[in-house]
């Protein structure tokens, strides 16, 4: 399949620009795709089915029909593949290899063994790509390889879209040192093919949203995300992902409208919506809290909050500990509510990595700054990390040293030495600037060019302050807290 982006972007204006009904006897409410594979004609209905659930990252459901398959045709050699593919959970940092090995072994102990099970050249050249991804090898080397094996098929097999969704997909997971938008359009033009051949296509949506959910480039992905929601209304993801889109542009009560209808349809299939939140859940609930705050909701994002507190207190999970970390961040620094009773919550950070510890040092930083303490603000600075300069391209991976410079020069200027103050959130501002943004909520949660805006407007310095919030505003587009400070600055 050559590539025809600007068809793409011409015909999907055409065909993929309103949202027509679903057909859920047809689509299955969940996308619709063809994928040849051998096996049971009853077997292969069901595999279908989670390989759409795996486009739109329901992996636990998705997982479910693979194995269901393999119980009714255990013969169905890419069902294996299909399962060991729901233990990759790409983009999501959620990696569990020895699950995925385990999935492939049910039909073979060695890759040799089980490659005599996949019948067809196509099937076979599938196998091999979650060989690559599963094998030896770092991480990234092993996405590089899988990535490399999915190009293959690809370019063998035009008529095979999933071939190509997956393949887009593999090309923005692999952009390892940061959002690199050679790779990231490269996706988008193939998930453009994709839709002007099947505009229903789940992968080709939810792929082409991720390829441009950026402030520059989330123009583009507005159909997808008018339309990924309707294809597959079933899947918690697809209701949630056309905020990706919306948060870049700043459209917030169409973005959440898209998360609070995500979280509550991963509440509602839990037992009782006291049971123990999901990545789904929790996923939409955080963005729910930031994008309350761009509407001048802070009472309800508190609320919001609360339910990950109490969730946090019932299990002490990991997950409830980070997401926690996450939300109360974005709520408290865009509301401003730095003595209320859930900004001085204790977190324990045993298990978690350096961006959460160092988002909750820092707010915790903050909070003890503006309370007068500030031996405990330096306590806390010490613990944020990042104390050396990093020569990474990736804003997650430098969160830890732009909020170390964001609290160290908040601790200066508390101590009257505003120029080293403001040289040192010069230096995180400009580090900021030095990469592309990331998608939904604010990384780092303080914007290293709105603090430095907000220290100009402190000191009188109007013009400085309008513009950083300017630069701000450029890669947090309609941001609350930089449009506020702009209007000040403005005056």
């Amino acid at each position: 399949m050559k590539s025809a982006f600007l068809l793409g972007l011409i015909l999907n204006l055409a065909i993929v620009g309103t949202a027509p009904a679903v057909d859920t006897a047809e689509f299955n409410i969940y996308g619709s795709t063809e994928f040849p594979a051998t096996g049971n004609a009853k077997a292969h209905e069901i595999f279908v089915q989670g390989l759409l659930k795996l486009h739109n990252f329901e992996y636990d459901d998705a997982r479910a029909n693979f194995i269901a398959t393999q119980e009714m045709d255990p013969d169905f050699a890419m069902a294996y593949w299909g399962e060991s593919l729901t233990y990759e959970h790409h983009l999501w940092a959620y990696k569990n290899i020895e699950g995925s090995r385990a999935a492939l072994a049910k039909i073979g102990a060695t890759p040799e063994a089980r490659a005599e099970h996949f019948k067809t050249e196509r099937e076979k050249a599938y196998h091999r790509s979650v060989e690559a991804l599963f094998g030896e090898g770092s991480q990234e080397e092993r996405e590089t390889a899988y990535s490399a094996e999915l190009k293959q098929i690809y370019q063998n097999y035009p008529e095979d879209l999933d071939a190509a969704a997956l393949y887009a997909l593999s090309l923005i997971t692999t952009s390892h040192g940061g959002r690199d938008y050679s790779r990231y359009m490269q996706a988008a033009s193939i998930t453009e093919d994709i839709l002007v051949l099947n505009p229903r296509h789940p992968g080709a949506l939810h792929y082409n949203i991720h390829s441009y959910d950026d402030p520059v480039h989330a123009p583009l992905g507005l159909r997808a995300a008018k339309v990924y929601s309707e294809v597959a209304p079933s899947a918690i993801h697809a209701l949630h992902m056309g905020s990706h889109i919306y948060y870049a542009l700043g459209m917030w009560e169409l973005g959440l409208e898209r998360n609070i209808r995500s979280y509550e349809e991963a509440v509602s299939r839990q037992p009782t919506p006291d049971d123990e939140y999901g990545n789904q859940a929790y996923h939409a609930l955080t963005w729910v809290i930031y994008g309350l705050n761009q509407v001048n909701r802070p009472e309800e994002s508190a609320e919001k909050l609360a339910l990950i507190e109490a969730q946090m207190n019932q299990y002490g999970g990991q997950i409830h500990r980070q997401n926690f970390i996450y939300g109360r961040a974005a709520y408290v620094i865009d509301s401003g509510d730095w003595t209320g009773s859930l900004a001085s919550v204790s977190v324990s950070h045993e298990g978690l990595d350096p961006f959460f510890v160092a988002t909750d040092q820092y707010v915790h930083g903050v909070r003890l700054l503006k309370s007068g303490d500030t031996d405990g603000a330096k306590e806390a600075l010490a613990g944020i990390g990042g104390a050396e300069p990093v020569a990474v391209k990736n804003r997650r991976a430098m969160v830890p040293r732009l909020l170390h410079l964001q609290l160290e020069g908040q601790i200066e200027f508390a101590a009257g030495n505003q120029e080293k103050a403001i040289a040192l959130m010069k230096e995180a501002a400009e580090m900021e600037a030095g990469v592309p943004p990331e998608y939904g909520p604010a990384q780092p949660a303080q914007p290293a060019a709105e603090l430095l805006a907000d220290t100009y407007l402190a000191i009188g310095d109007n013009q400085s302050a309008r513009e950083n919030y300017e630069i701000a505003l450029e890669s947090f587009v309609g941001r609350q807290r930089s449009l506020a400070g702009l209007k000040k600055a403005s005056m």
